[in-house]
């Protein structure tokens, strides 16, 4: 199979990205007395780039680019969370890239950089938009490895001691490292569950944020670069890229890596309003991507893109979001997903999309305002946790008697996740008509495997996994030491910490 590329091996002298990026750096006009960072000035062809310091030690593994736009005060905890990292400094750089801040965090990075050897600070007149400070930072990093952070988050202080290990171990491509939501901010936390050294490249895809340990030889030699101009969805194109082109994407969850915050001013980009028409655009970008880098395997490309589509596509016509547009804001989303829809997803529909998705697809690609307001008023329903009716002792097997609503995705598999370790069971579930469903777990099975307690989801197809709730007036189970149980939250849990299974 073709669908990844062979690595290159490391050459010497500027790539093209390089040579390009750097042509378009144009530092802002620096005052010596005002200016608190005394930096050397190197000259990088026709462009004047502000450097701590001219020779970088050699060795760097991982270059951290920073794109810094008025991001006061929540900078200094990023910067400082950089500085007390328990990597050699020899190991790392910091690259920020200040475009045109109009605080003072431009004189800030100038203090970090004085008094730290291994930052960097360019700075440059306001591009409007990330893309081109995370290009001029690639373009300048020397790390074997590139870390893309943003200037309001922050860093466990293990954090690139820890993901150099695992990399350098693995021979890892791209490293997500887990992210821990701060502020307010939802992010999906479901992928960072459990390390894996190999995800696949559906999972792997519910997440296109840059936040990413990336091998910089890979970026330069496929020109993987971010659109400079204001567009949605800039990372995603990138990282839809690195993804296709990696021999391995790994997921490390053992510490929290990485805090992402929402930021209380409400100036987050992915807090901006969307414009219909380029939004798509990016989403047909990074769809096209996902077509040619899979011709040797289209079915799997389909549905690459079928969950693009869901996860970045359909949220604009769910339940009370899609309702309460005006009728104008309603049918530019239907107007300018139509033809993506036509284009990738109007073929064997209901085999990448549960039957719901897949109507509301149909009724975009139709430009059916009315059957998406029918099909929106439907989404609470859809969405409804399975909730067990009753568990049953079995003498060889535990049962699992459980509902799900028809309109909602079909339950194909329980997961019976261990807490706190990365040990799972699955055991499937069989249709018994209607809303009705039956999981049987075997006791030899939950027996062999000594499980302590353990959280039990539900496997569907064509949508993420989900707790399974337990009403009030479902009575606990106590069998040969083991406990089913309804948590404080009301959710379906089996304690196997004293199970003793004939």
């Amino acid at each position: 199979m073709a669908l990844f590329r062979k690595r290159s091996k490391t050459t010497g002298g500027s790539t093209p990205l390089e040579s390009k990026v750097l042509e378009q750096a144009e530092p802002a006009p620096q005052d010596p007395v005002d200016r608190v960072n005394k930096a050397a000035v190197e000259e990088v062809g026709s462009e004047r780039v502000e450097s701590a310091e001219l020779n970088k030690p050699e060795g760097i593994f991982v270059s951290v680019v920073i794109p810094v736009y008025n991001s006061m005060p929540y900078l200094t905890e990023l910067l400082n969370s950089l500085e007390l990292q328990d990597l050699d400094k020899s190991l790392y750089e910091v690259i920020a890239v200040n475009d045109g801040s109009t605080d003072f965090g431009g004189e800030i990075l100038d203090v970090y950089a004085k008094r730290n050897a291994n930052f960097t600070v360019v700075h440059q007149e306001n591009s409007g938009w990330p893309g081109k400070p995370r290009n001029v930072g690639t373009a300048m990093a020397k790390g074997e490895y590139v870390f893309y952070a943003d200037s309001d988050d922050t860093l466990g202080t293990e954090a690139l001691r820890r993901m150099r290990d695992f990399a350098l171990k693995h021979d890892v491509d791209v490293l997500a490292p887990k992210l821990v939501p701060v502020g307010g901010r939802v992010i999906r936390t479901s992928l960072f569950a459990s390390t894996q050294v190999d995800v696949p490249l559906e999972s792997i895809f519910a997440t296109l944020m840059p936040q990413k340990l990336i091998r910089r030889q890979m970026i330069l030699d496929n020109d993987l670069r971010f659109a400079e101009e204001k567009v949605r969805l800039e990372d995603g194109m990138v990282l839809a890229g690195c993804y296709l082109h990696a021999k391995r994407v790994s997921v490390l969850a053992d510490y929290e890596y990485y805090y992402i915050r929402e930021r209380g001013d409400g100036n987050n980009i992915s807090a901006q309003p969307f414009e219909p028409v380029g939004y798509v655009e990016s989403m047909t970008h990074i769809s096209n991507t996902i077509r040619n880098n899979t011709v040797d395997d289209p079915e799997l490309g389909r549905r690459l893109i079928a969950g693009l589509f869901k996860r970045k596509g359909l949220k604009f016509f769910v339940g009370e979001r899609f309702l309460k547009y005006r009728d104008a804001r309603a049918k530019m989303w239907i107007s300018a997903f139509g033809p993506y829809v036509q284009e990738f997803l109007a073929e064997r529909t209901d085999e990448v999309l549960s039957d719901h998705d897949a109507a509301k697809s149909l009724a975009i690609i139709a430009g059916d305002h009315e059957e998406l307001k029918r099909l929106a008023k439907l989404d609470d329903q859809v969405a409804v946790r399975p909730e067990l009716v009753k568990s049953v002792n079995k003498s060889d097997r535990l049962e699992l008697h459980l509902v799900a609503p028809k309109i909602g995705p079909s339950p194909r598999a329980i997961y019976l996740d261990e807490r706190d370790s990365e040990r799972r069971l699955e055991f499937p579930v069989k249709h018994l008509g209607g809303e009705k469903y039956l999981a049987q777990i075997s006791f030899a099975d939950l027996s062999s495997a000594s499980l302590a307690i353990t959280d039990a989801h539900v496997k569907f197809d064509h949508a993420e996994t989900r707790r399974i709730r337990v009403p009030s007036e479902v009575k606990d189970l106590v069998f040969a030491g083991a406990r089913v149980y309804r948590t404080v939250n009301g959710l379906l849990s089996i304690d196997l910490r004293k199970s003793k299974f004939v």
